[in-house]
């Protein structure tokens, strides 16, 4: 038999250090590993000990990119542990951060990373020669991203104001109607890098897989909601172990994620599979113009979803600014106090459901955390779908080959530094 290996020791244009290993014989898959190369990080570990205060604190640098739905996360966990309610204003200013993020991660993965694939280029600095307008829109794009994480939280990158029952200062309402013209000039170019997106060729694939996200009744789920997916599964999120699962790949530094023995998709595709019939006005004209038929399994397409939930996401920011606008916004002390109990949450950053569990002591220091990301819960499924694809392109070049390996790789967007929590390895 001839064996043959096409490995990428190096996945480009994505965040972390991941390989692909991929072996054949005679020209047929025998064996996929999807490696992440980074050390074990053991971010559930040096959470332990700490107040409940400083949980969210130290959660939120798990990632640099997601740090907003880390820091989210963490403190409504911690919140549901203590009893701790907060007000409506403090609420839609997190939601806010979350949308800044939203718009961030979003431009970032989808033009950035993931256009050149589409357009026969090597990175985002090559392609401004051919494309600049497109580039600059993404720069000013982000830049709002950005902005309107600052403005509820201090800083676009590891939030410093957002704390457990509140936040330390609040936004003026000159500044949040200053951010909501922003956003509204802002349609124009969202819709330029749409039209130029729809005349993309996207590759065919489908395959039958689940997709897992949250769920509300009355908006598209991002923050909170019900774990739900597309094949029927509701549950409140505390009971989220019942159904994830992970397993230890004693060739890789993070845990993978299965959902009755098989992979599962979590993500923009995911969410908009789930939520299909509560996008807003300009995400469904986005959807429309991009052709994507829903539910939809080609895994291809969460790049363009991502554009789609950007859309979303303007929409839901007026919205929320729109409530904050009628807030008075001064700040008040937030009402907390220590105590034993236990607290889970989980919201959706960009790449997909995010999960953070807590239980602390009586003097509210933290006993136990299991926290899972959306890259580790998107382990399996990935290379479910290398398993699948493979076939469709193992005819072409070994160039090609590998070239088609690495978009799908991107088209999960995968946070790979996030995914290292791994305690042991064998």
């Amino acid at each position: 038999m001839a064996t043959d290996s096409i490995n990428i020791e190096h996945i480009a244009r994505v965040e972390g250090h991941g390989s692909l290993y991929v072996t054949t014989e005679n020209g047929e898959l025998v064996d996929v590993k999807m490696s992440v190369d980074e050390g074990a990080r053991l971010f559930e570990a040096f959470l332990v000990g700490r107040e409940y205060t400083e949980v969210p604190e130290m959660a939120c640098r798990i990632c640099a990119i997601c740090s907003a739905s880390h820091r989210v996360v963490s403190t409504k966990a911690v919140e549901k542990a203590m009893g701790i309610e907060v007000s409506k204003q403090d609420d839609d200013l997190r939601r806010l951060l979350v949308w800044g993020e939203y718009i961030e991660s979003h431009i970032l993965h989808a033009l950035y990373l993931a256009l050149p694939d589409y357009i026969g280029h090597e990175s985002v600095i090559s392609a401004a020669a051919d494309f600049p307008d497109v580039v600059k829109i993404a720069l000013k794009l982000k830049k709002l991203g950005n902005d309107m994480q600052i403005l509820p939280g201090g800083r676009e990158v590891h939030q410093v104001t957002p704390m457990v029952g509140g936040f330390s200062i609040y936004p003026s309402h000159q500044a949040l109607e200053a951010i909501r013209d922003r956003v509204q000039n802002a349609r124009a170019d969202l819709q330029t890098c749409v039209d130029v997106w729809a005349g993309l060729d996207e590759i065919p694939f489908e395959r039958q897989t689940e997709f897992v996200g949250l769920r509300r009744d009355d908006e598209y789920a991002l923050v909170d909601g019900d774990l739900a997916s597309l094949g029927g599964m509701r549950t409140p999120v505390e009971d989220y172990r019942e159904y994830i699962k992970e397993r230890i790949p004693p060739y890789s530094f993070a845990k993978a994620g299965e959902l009755d023995g098989k992979g599962f998709f979590v993500g923009a595709l995911a969410r908009m599979n789930i939520n299909r019939d509560l996008l807003s006005p300009f995400a469904k004209k986005v959807v429309d113009q991009l052709g994507i038929e829903l539910p939809n399994y080609n895994i291809f397409l969460n790049n363009a979803a991502q554009l789609v939930e950007t859309a979303q996401v303007f929409d839901m920011a007026e919205d929320t600014i729109d409530s904050l606008l009628k807030s008075d916004l001064e700040w008040h002390e937030p009402e907390t106090a220590p105590k034993a109990g236990k607290g889970t949450h989980i919201t959706e950053a960009p790449r997909g459901s995010l999960v953070h569990s807590y239980e602390f002591d009586s003097d509210g220091l933290l006993k136990k955390a299991d926290i899972i990301t959306p890259t580790a819960m998107n382990y399996t499924n990935l290379e479910e779908d290398v398993r699948a694809f493979y076939p469709q392109i193992k005819n072409g070049s070994r160039d090609e080959i590998m070239l088609n390996l690495n978009r799908l790789i991107r088209a999960y967007d995968p946070c790979i530094s996030c995914s290292c929590h791994l305690a042991e390895i064998e």
